[in-house]
């Protein structure tokens, strides 16, 4: 299960430096999945690490692409690159590791068939562009814009994980709720621009 995984994590050592790659390996045969989870919590908690949603979503992207490949796709050199400290590492472990316990108990196999061949794809196409809208540089003064992606990455993670065909319908549908909010937000964006251009031409 994913909280005994994350066991390994806390473990890390606060001095240390931990690399993509090394959060990957730690995680074996599972790793691209239960990465991309890791990769999700600190946006699903209040905690102050700034600037790394895009980061963290090409990163994902990229761990999505191995999970839908017909052929094993080792981890680029960018992997090396993504690092974070031992201490942060262990603090998102922390964190998360109740919230993981609790989510475990609605976790089952089931739908299975929604988790494999082409559903699988369509699951990791999901993935990835619930990934792109989680590395869009927008403000973090708007709420929600890379928790309702990473949440859907989160469900997808986890139904391709455990063979739990609901937890990725609930993907696709946090999806369309994730892109929905963008457009609205940008609309609204959009919509007092003009306002305020209107109001400067007054001036």
């Amino acid at each position: 299960m994913v909280s005994k995984r994350l066991e390994q994590v806390r473990a890390i050592q606060p001095e240390s430096e931990v690399t993509l790659r090394n959060i990957d390996e730690m995680f074996g045969d599972d790793g691209a999945p239960l990465t991309i989870i890791f990769l999700c919590l600190p946006f699903l908690f209040p905690m102050p690490i700034p600037g790394i949603s895009t980061a963290f979503g090409f990163a994902i992207i990229l761990l999505a692409i191995r999970i839908i490949s017909p052929r094993p796709v080792p981890l680029p050199r960018f992997a090396d690159k993504v690092k974070l400290s031992g201490k942060t590492v262990s603090a998102i472990a922390e964190k998360s590791h109740s919230f993981v316990i609790r989510i475990e108990k609605f976790i089952r196999p089931r739908a299975a068939f929604l988790s494999t061949g082409a559903a699988k794809v369509l699951a990791g196409i999901g993935m990835i562009f619930a990934a792109v809208a989680l590395a869009l540089p927008i403000p973090p003064v708007i709420p929600l814009t890379n928790t309702l992606p990473a949440l859907a990455i989160t469900f997808f993670s986890l139904g391709l994980l455990m063979r739990d065909g609901v937890m990725i319908v609930l993907g696709h549908v946090m999806h369309v709720v994730s892109w929905g909010y963008f457009v609205s937000v940008a609309g609204v964006a959009f919509s007092f621009a003009l306002k305020l251009v209107d109001y400067l031409k007054t001036l």
